[in-house]
């Protein structure tokens, strides 16, 4: 056989295999429905099913088989636009700690200082992370912070005091507003004393021992709750669409980048996972809604419904830190989509259909060989290369990998990139129509329209991201006709804005 031959023989299974791989990446219009029908008895099995047991000192705690966590916020009323006020909030993201001073304007319009910190190995590694560690750090970042922005808290003569509110994107179970205790880790953080406590005191004792015992942690919130609050004060608990001169109302707040979760506000009544005394109790006091933080990243451990291939179960047993938990969210999320392309790239060079170049396995590029090291922005910028023989993508892999590809390569690669990003479009459309379906939002006015705050590198940045979401909520079970009243807006820094208006209403 000539090696032009062997050549065309190569290139054809390469794409035989390619086609192959995309195909089980597909997620068709009758599973759309099967997942959102699923993903609504999980809401229901979630609201009357208790967390308690998922509280424990285990980091890979046992899937929740009676559906999603469900935890309530304890926030039960929402910001129109005219609060006024000027609050501290804190953020504790996956990599990063983030202290914020926000001036509410009270005409929908606000001003933030903010300062970003990356989070120190030592203080996230499992090896060496411990709750003081973290927490102690926090504190003394917001204490640099302070002694800027607001230097008139630490003058113990001038009598000031601030309320802060407490974004802590983990999941918790809430017994107030100020008090959480922490179910489980996610993300690849392992910190194994804090799981079971309280993070608001843990935080709170941290800046008690800066000397910033005036800064009062009132309101503990998810990123999820604060983005959706961020979206109601920017819009007004309600507002007028320009384009139709319709109510649009905000219904829920996700994230959708290196995790994914959303909330949204449900009937007091149907969370039968509070007291009996409690719920009767708000609902006297006319708190009938309260915002519901789904954890939506954990639906379907059992993989009753979501697509599965051999390169996610791959990654969530060998590669994760949480193996059988949060399977939704390494099908979405930003953290994962790169891994599942490094994955699929590995399995077809042990197939000897790319990279030939490279003998052994041990002789491929470091970056190739290591778990989490290939980054989502790498698939953004390959998902939208239209230049000759993909030199972009080309120049993006060897930048980003030390990887040299062919040009029948990086074709195949970018059809596995468009593949991958449009399975997590599809998948992240599941939870919207679901929820927009349970509450009923979008027939609770005749022509009434619905808006959806997204916050999150893959929903502000991803490109085209957004429209393949939108392409899914019209096939799932709301059709085109309640695709076209979703309203997705992204809410820029929701979780900093929604925790200063949780601290305000405190």
């Amino acid at each position: 056989m000539s090696f032009e031959q062997l050549h065309r023989e190569t290139a054809a299974k390469l794409d035989d295999a390619v086609d192959k791989i995309c195909s089980q990446l597909v997620v068709e219009k009758e599973q759309l429905k099967t997942m959102t029908e699923g993903f609504i008895e999980a809401m229901e099995n979630g609201l009357n099913h208790p967390n308690s047991s998922e509280v424990n000192s285990s980091t890979t705690p046992s899937p929740n088989s009676a559906g999603l966590s469900m935890l309530p916020s304890f926030v039960t009323g929402l910001p129109n636009g005219t609060e006024r006020g000027i609050l501290l909030a804190c953020e504790l993201g996956t990599m990063h700690f983030r202290i914020c001073s926000v001036e509410l304007l009270g005409d929908h319009t606000f001003q933030l200082r903010h300062v970003k910190s990356h989070l120190p190995q030592e203080v996230i590694e499992e090896d060496t992370a411990s709750s003081d560690k973290l927490f102690s750090f926090m504190a003394r970042r917001t204490y640099a912070f302070i002694k800027r922005a607001h230097p008139e808290v630490l003058d113990p003569h001038a009598g000031v005091s601030m309320k802060m509110g407490f974004t802590f994107t983990y999941p918790v179970e809430q017994t107030s507003l100020n008090e959480g205790i922490l179910i489980r880790w996610t993300k690849n953080v392992q910190i194994k004393d804090t799981v079971g406590r309280d993070v608001v005191q843990l935080f709170q004792d941290q800046l008690d021992s800066q000397g910033l015992e005036r800064i009062r942690i009132v309101a503990l919130t998810n990123d999820t709750v604060g983005t959706f609050l961020s979206l109601c004060y920017s819009s007004g608990s309600s507002m007028s669409s320009l384009a139709t001169g319709e109510v649009v109302e905000p219904v829920i707040g996700c994230i959708i980048g290196t995790g994914t979760n959303g909330c949204y506000m449900e009937s007091t009544e149907n969370i039968g996972k509070l007291q009996p005394e409690l719920r009767e109790r708000l609902i006297r006091e006319g708190k009938t809604k309260m915002c519901v933080n789904t954890e939506w990243g954990s639906f379907d451990n059992e993989l009753k419904y979501i697509p599965t291939t051999k390169y996610d179960t791959l990654i969530d047993q060998k590669f994760s830190s949480n193996p059988g938990f949060h399977l939704f969210e390494k099908r979405i999320s930003a953290l994962y989509l790169g891994e599942i392309l490094r994955n699929i790239l590995l399995d077809l060079y042990q197939q000897g259909l790319i990279l030939t170049q490279y003998r052994t396995e041990r002789s491929l590029p470091h970056r190739l060989k290591t778990p989490f090291e290939l980054g989502c922005q790498v698939l953004a910028h390959i998902e939208i290369d239209d230049s000759t023989n993909l030199r972009e993508t080309e120049l993006t892999l060897l930048q980003s990998l030390r990887l040299p590809t062919t040009p029948q390569e990086r074709y195949a690669i970018q059809k596995i990139v468009r593949a991958i990003s449009r399975r997590s479009a599809y998948l992240a459309a599941v939870p919207i129509a679901a929820i927009l379906m349970k509450t009923g939002a979008l027939t609770k006015r005749y022509h009434g329209e619905v808006e959806v705050g997204c916050d999150g590198s893959i929903a502000e940045y991803y490109p085209g991201y957004r429209s393949m979401l939108r392409h899914a909520l019209a096939l799932s079970p709301i059709g085109t006709e309640g695709e076209r009243k979703v309203h997705l807006r992204i809410a820029k820094d929701g979780s900093g804005v929604g925790s200063a208006l949780c601290a305000l209403v405190a």
